[in-house]
């Protein structure tokens, strides 16, 4: 079988290929035909650009690479061990932007609601990594949350905690992100390059700080930033994972964690059950429920989709989710559209 997938061939450089599939599924695997695929611009883009070789450990600077994490589709055929998902099925599953590929159901082929429309659905993928922030900390109603950084990942952690009944202001050097994070309900917004970040947090907070800063970036010189708004007995969140190698006086942050009892937290999702367990939660719960919310509306996704498009335009994509984020935002490809 012959399949299209999204290769990075080298950093800078993204091509849709040909990619030739045997007919042999192992038995934890499904046969998936794409429907849509989504974006992750933080990730994704630290594999298109390089950044990625800044890593200070694992082997992720290789190149070519494929990419891609966010994927729903049609189920064609299931393994013979499979019994989450059945032939006809739409699943989101952890797979690579290809239109056809075998998800491994072991990792997730979850079903997802027929009625709703996939170019929403798919967003759950990017809202499955924000729900790690909420469900890491111990965040009560009317506490007060600030979040960096309103890409997909930063908008959907501002959504959940607000619907958890925190207070919530969401920071970014992006007006358009900004704005979109409005229209998401987010009312209360700053852009540090025209408001001081750290006057509007000690306004709002009465000169203390905020209980919960997240930082959905992975930006060293802003987790410095966010840990030091957060007041005693706080909690500052690493929701983006650090990737660009930074040097400054860290002394000041550890001082403040230290004296004002602040704990430090890392919230990727990876580190969660996967399956059902003792805990009251795992990860398969988190994407059921985020797939409720959004066919609910509760989870708000249509104003973050700024780019529909073609697998074939992946070149415009990545470049505008990389070095123009004034314009681009939430890009989902729709796999009809490939020829």
């Amino acid at each position: 079988m012959l399949s299209k997938q999204l290769i990075v061939t080298e950093p800078g450089h993204i091509e849709l290929q040909d990619r030739a599939i045997d007919d042999t599924l192992q038995p934890h695997e499904a046969l998936v035909r794409a429907e849509y695929t989504v974006v992750s611009a933080g990730t994704e883009g630290a594999g298109f650009t390089g950044l990625v070789k800044e890593m200070p450990f694992g082997d992720e600077g290789h190149y070519p690479r494929n990419t891609g994490y966010g994927h729903i589709g049609e189920v064609l055929e299931v393994g013979t061990e499979v019994s989450s998902c059945k032939v006809g099925d739409r699943v989101l599953s952890f797979s690579n932007h290809c239109s056809v590929i075998k998800a491994d159901v072991g990792r997730m082929a979850l079903p997802m609601p027929e009625n709703t429309d996939g170019t929403r659905l798919v967003f759950a993928r990017m809202a499955g990594v924000s729900i790690g922030a909420l469900r890491s900390s111990s965040v009560q109603a009317g506490e007060t949350v600030l979040i960096i950084g309103m890409g997909l990942v930063g908008n959907f952690a501002a959504q959940l905690f607000r619907m958890a009944g925190a207070e919530v202001m969401a920071a970014d050097l992006s007006n358009l992100r900004l704005a979109k994070a409005r229209a998401c309900g987010l009312e209360r917004t700053v852009n540090p390059n025209e408001t001081d970040l750290k006057d509007a947090v000690m306004a709002w907070t009465d000169g203390n700080g905020v209980h919960v800063a997240v930082e959905a970036i992975g930006n060293s010189h802003v987790i410095n930033e966010a840990a030091l708004l957060t007041r005693r007995y706080g909690e500052i969140i690493l929701l983006g994972s650090p990737r660009a190698r930074a040097t400054y006086d860290v002394t000041p942050m550890l001082l403040h964690i230290h004296l004002e009892a602040i704990r430090m937290i890392g919230a990727l999702e990876w580190r969660w059950p996967y399956h059902e367990s003792e805990r009251h939660w795992s990860l398969l719960d988190n994407y059921r429920q985020i797939a409720r919310w959004i066919t609910e509306e509760r989870l708000i996704v249509d104003p973050l989709l700024t780019h529909l498009a073609s697998p074939s335009d992946c070149q415009q994509i990545y470049e505008g989710l990389t070095q123009n984020q004034d314009t681009y935002l939430g890009a989902v490809f729709d796999w009809s559209l490939v020829k």
